[in-house]
């Protein structure tokens, strides 16, 4: 039992959140009556839940001594010796082979977007995550995949302004998250964090987060008001009322993240109730915007 439930924290499900990522075409194309299009867009996200799974199972294999001098992840299975190596790795191949015959079940080119996450993912594990700048820019294609992917799930052209979206917030998302571990670990995030710090210093990151937040905030207005979106996704003139909390959202992140209060956008979600509440005005109003109006 014991070691059933440290497979299950080796998994991280909590960290499931960040592929719903996969339902933003079906949503926005305003497929939500079609039960068709929503199987597929269940079996998209349970294939990319399998498959990042296995990279994180991957990656604390391979971080397993870093993460032990980390005052939070020394505790996760594998850096903690409750669980071994092999059995560790094992389980990431098990993911990740059940991820590519889930993905099967969905249409082309479903199956490849997720083989190409897959290995993108890896390599990022073995080697690119050393390399600053790059180590977020591989992230940030890790939920444009998923954006991409969920599109063709359901078979739904994605907007070249919905991808775009999606990579400025995660850009956004990612600088933010070194900089709230620089903030927080300090010297000791040399020893916990495999990445070139001498690139993230605090002047850099701070810079970083802020060109990417208005990045993130510019496109998404520029995505409320373009004419695909008002003629062909929304119908009408009022989406741009939702940049509202999103610039609330992005901000409160960025207050949060340089101080080191957070450790990412998981963290976030459980411990701040105001940017909750921002992104769930934020759902209410673009559901009211794009069914109601």
């Amino acid at each position: 039992m014991r070691t059933l439930l440290n497979l299950v924290r080796l998994a991280r499900p909590s960290h499931w959140l960040k592929n719903v990522f996969v339902f933003a075409a079906l949503i926005f194309a305003k497929r939500v009556l079609d039960p068709d299009a929503w199987a597929a867009a269940w079996t998209a996200f349970a294939a990319f839940c399998l498959a990042s799974s296995a990279v994180y199972a991957f990656n604390d294999v391979l971080d397993r001594k870093e993460d032990a001098a980390h005052p939070v992840k020394r505790r996760r299975p594998v850096a903690s010796g409750q669980l071994s190596v092999g059995a560790a790795l094992g389980f990431s191949v098990v993911l990740a082979a059940a991820a590519v015959c889930l993905s099967l079940l969905v249409r082309q080119p479903f199956p490849v977007l997720l083989g190409v996450y897959l290995v993108l993912m890896a390599a990022y594990t073995v080697a690119l995550k050393r390399v600053a700048i790059l180590d977020v820019l591989i992230i940030a294609s890790g939920f444009v995949i998923r954006a991409l992917a969920g599109g063709e799930a359901v078979g739904v052209d994605v907007s070249h302004w919905l991808l775009l979206c999606t990579l400025t917030l995660s850009l956004f998302l990612g600088f933010a998250k070194r900089e709230s571990e620089r903030v927080a670990l300090g010297e000791d995030a040399v020893r916990t964090r495999p990445v070139q710090w001498g690139v993230y210093t605090q002047r850099s990151l701070e810079h970083m987060m802020t060109v990417s937040a208005a990045l993130t905030i510019v496109t998404y207005m520029l995505y409320t008001v373009s004419p695909r979106t008002v003629e062909k996704v929304v119908g009408n003139h009022w989406m741009f009322i939702t940049v509202l909390p999103v610039v609330y959202a992005v901000f409160r992140f960025h207050s949060r993240a340089i101080t080191g209060e957070i450790a990412g956008p998981v963290d976030m979600v459980r411990r701040d109730a105001a940017f909750v509440a921002a992104l769930v005005v934020w759902v209410v109003m673009a559901a009211a915007v794009l069914f109601a109006l």
